[in-house]
């Protein structure tokens, strides 16, 4: 038998219909290809889950969305740059797409970026 680590995980959220649908894009570009090439070239890879994914959060009133998640695993360099990278990309996502925050998971800490 053989294992391989891959190291640490990440995971984020972003509702279903943003992510498909350009017309929620400010700068009209396909959210789903930004998120792929981003993932693939900071990563080498990643997965995406959809389904019966949901979740409701508070905000002036209770709010309701049905999400994509997508998962990531990685090894940090030396420089540990790969989470405020994927930090930084969120921000920007979240900012061309109009939400709020984006929740992530890194390792076992939750957090939300904001743009």
């Amino acid at each position: 038998m053989r294992i391989e680590s891959l190291g640490k995980r990440a995971l984020f959220l972003i509702p279903s219909v943003k992510v498909y649908n350009r017309k929620y894009s400010k700068t009209r570009q396909s959210i789903a290809r930004t998120i792929h090439n981003f993932l693939l070239d900071m990563f080498g890879g990643y997965t995406c889950a959809s389904g019966n994914i949901y979740g409701y959060f508070t905000s002036e009133s209770a709010e309701y969305d049905e999400l994509r998640e997508f998962r990531v695993a990685f090894k940090e360099d030396e420089k540990r740059t790969k989470v405020s990278a994927l930090q930084e990309f969120l921000s920007r996502i979240c900012l061309d797409i109009g939400e709020e925050c984006i929740y992530l998971e890194c390792g076992e800490d939750a957090m939300l970026v904001y743009p």
